[in-house]
């Protein structure tokens, strides 16, 4: 009877989630009912272009972009609907304030921060400043300690012998060479290297998405049951509370300044004096790592495959890279100096993409756009990026992969700025836009290039027997494809 009973309740709570769900949705739906919608616009008919967009949303927005040109349309994901906004929409989203449309409200129903890294964390974000201020500022500063990590970190996980070609899993080989870069500049050396604090944070992008999506089908009563925060975190401050204690005991004898005293996130964040808890500080560099690295690996994957997809460029980019490093050394200057290098990694940003819906935005009252199209208070914006990514009013040829594109485009219009990496526009938002723009954007883009003409200088490589897409659909989200494989070998020395 008991396991009767059990089954007659879980019925009876399923049963009333479909219909709170249900009206909910149809509720939300005469709201939205003057936006026009792509797939089907009936009750369970739009869960099941929701439940079919999960693996291919990209088509589905494309439909939607291609169909209603500069208007905007609605999708349906399997919580809510989504109104997609077009390229002449992104100036109302540069204008509207935090109060009309939040970024931040938006990400807390994808990844509910406040359980996924802690209250503290997402009320008390200073880490935002640092980001904008130190870690931006500092760049030439930790420059040779991230190049010196990613040349270690090459070394040691491709393990290649003399001659020796060595086929890899692109995205997990790149995922633990860039999360030991951006370590180096977070946490410093030897945490960077430590193997469990690695996959401690090459596992945290897989853990905390599933955790949101959790979150968003329970009661905020289950948080604890359903997140692993708390373990995670009592995982990380054990590695942090040895370095804090040390640190906090050279500021405590020397104050702001001492010899060897560390450049890294960390210390930035211990020297902002507003909290020196293990725990704190270790949630604090998750949510650093969750923003910083894992977009760089996906990045930095696709461009890795595209590259070995198109070797005729190999040469050129080396040419580029040897002829700068010899005149300008290995700095910051150097980089922004090497325009091919910056093309080919914006132009695979531009056609692989990270996401078919970006710049999410939700509506915290009534708003109108400038071309009169009303946003009800509660709805979820976001912006066809990949689809404006790959228009032919924008870009010539844009589903030609064309790795001096930028370069080109500098020549002929004479703007340099406009085309580079961490440039964002109506027509570039790899980073996002308006007040919301990534704020680590420029150290990304530091990492991007120093892996890039690493691999460039010290490897030759290849496509292996099978080829693969070098990107796949996860529901909006556009990333490196796990089975995607490259052949590598270190160079000789000519």
């Amino acid at each position: 009877m008991a396991d009767i009973s059990f089954t007659s309740n879980q019925l009876l709570v399923t049963s009333v989630v479909v219909i709170v769900a249900c009206a909910y949705r149809a509720s939300e739906f005469r709201k939205l009912n003057h936006i026009p919608s792509v797939g089907s616009s009936g009750l369970l008919g739009s869960y099941w272009t929701a439940f079919k967009s999960l693996t291919d949303s990209s088509k589905l927005v494309q439909e939607g972009y291609n169909k209603y040109k500069t208007s905007a349309f609605k999708v349906p994901n399997l919580g809510h609907w989504v109104v997609v906004l077009n390229r002449n929409h992104v100036d109302d989203i540069i204008s509207a304030s935090d109060k009309e449309l939040s970024f931040h409200a938006a990400i807390e129903d994808y990844v509910r921060p406040v359980y996924t890294f802690g209250p503290q964390i997402v009320h008390n974000a200073y880490h935002y400043s640092i980001m904008k201020s130190q870690l931006t500022h500092n760049l030439s500063e930790i420059l040779p300690d991230v190049t010196d990590e990613i040349a270690v970190a090459f070394d040691e996980t491709l393990d290649l012998t003399e001659n020796e070609w060595k086929c890899v899993p692109v995205l997990e080989t790149v995922e633990k060479i860039a999360c030991r870069a951006g370590n180096r500049a977070f946490v410093g050396y030897p945490l960077c290297r430590d193997s469990d604090w690695i996959e401690l944070n090459t596992q945290l992008t897989n853990s905390i998405i599933k955790e949101g999506i959790l979150l968003s089908l329970f009661p905020k009563l289950a948080a604890r049951f359903v997140t692993k925060t708390t373990d995670r975190v009592k995982r990380g401050a054990q590695h942090l509370a040895p370095i804090i204690t040390e640190r906090l005991k050279h500021m405590k004898t020397y104050g702001k300044n001492w010899n060897d005293k560390p450049d890294d996130f960390l210390q930035w964040c211990l020297d902002e004096g507003k909290e020196t808890s293990a725990d704190l500080l270790a949630a604090r560099m998750f949510a650093i790592n969750f923003a910083a690295s894992h977009t760089s690996s996906n990045t930095f994957a696709q461009t890795l495959y595209c590259l070995a997809a198109n070797p005729q460029y190999v040469q050129s980019l080396r040419e580029e890279v040897q002829t700068t490093i010899g005149k300008d050394g290995w700095a910051k200057e150097a980089l922004a100096k090497m325009r091919k290098v910056e093309s080919f990694l914006k132009e695979t940003q531009r056609f692989e993409g990270n996401a078919s819906l970006g710049i999410k935005r939700r509506a915290l009252k009534d708003i109108t756009l400038s071309d009169g199209t009303f946003i009800p208070k509660g709805t979820y914006l976001c912006v066809a990026s990949h689809a404006i990514h790959r228009d032919p009013r924008i870009y010539d040829d844009p589903d030609v992969f064309d790795p001096y594109r930028y370069t080109k485009l500098q020549d002929e219009q004479g703007d340099d700025s406009r085309y580079q990496l961490v440039a964002v526009g109506p027509e570039s938002l790899m980073f996002g836009i308006g007040k919301a723009v990534c704020p680590g954007r420029f150290f990304a883009a530091m990492m991007l290039k120093l892996m890039f003409v690493h691999i460039i200088l010290s490897y030759d490589l290849k496509l292996g027997d099978i080829s693969y897409p070098a990107s796949v659909c996860m529901g909006p989200a556009i990333i490196a494809n796990p089975s995607a494989r490259v052949m590598l070998r270190r160079r000789c020395d000519e």
